[in-house]
């Protein structure tokens, strides 16, 4: 798997309808990292089931950037949208679309770390049933699962064209 792999993957899961919203809400009602959460959809895409252990890896390893990087940037952006003086205007938009810019490539940057983590097993079965379990492993897990159910409609509707199959 190439680096992109990850990212395009989440580009286009990102795309699907009632995907953005669901991972939006995780993100600012439940505190969630989009970007594990997404990892975690795309390696159950993948037939992996992953463990404690490497949700906990891929937490230690992405939280310092996350937080010291990506979370300020977002912060940075959405203030822009209603203030400080002189924003919200023409001008202070541009700023707000480089600060945008610069947050997607710091998530992306994220996802690389992610994806270079050590393989996960590959266990097979149903994909709907390895997003839930890799889902109930992360921060927060029970909620995830809950607010994801875009995730598992799209599982359940057979979707391969954004989900695809293990292979």
């Amino acid at each position: 798997m190439s680096v992109s792999d990850l990212w395009s993957f989440s580009l286009s899961l990102y795309a699907a309808p009632g995907v953005a919203d669901a991972c939006l809400t995780a993100q600012d009602r439940h505190g969630a990292d989009v970007n594990l959460l997404l990892w975690a959809v795309w390696l159950a895409s993948q037939g992996h089931d992953l463990t404690a252990a490497e949700v906990a890896e891929a937490e230690a390893a992405t939280r310092p950037w996350r937080e010291e990087v990506v979370w300020p940037l977002r912060a940075v952006r959405r203030r822009l949208k209603t203030g400080p003086l002189p924003a919200p205007d023409a001008g202070t938009e541009s700023l707000r679309a480089q600060v945008k810019a610069a947050e997607l490539e710091a998530e992306k940057m994220q996802q690389s770390r992610l994806q270079t983590l050590p393989a996960h097993r590959r266990t097979g079965g149903p994909v709907a049933d390895l997003l839930r379990a890799n889902l109930l492993l992360l921060p927060g897990g029970d909620v995830l699962a809950a607010v994801t159910i875009p995730l598992h409609a799209d599982l359940r509707d057979g979707s391969d064209a954004v989900l695809g199959s293990p292979a």
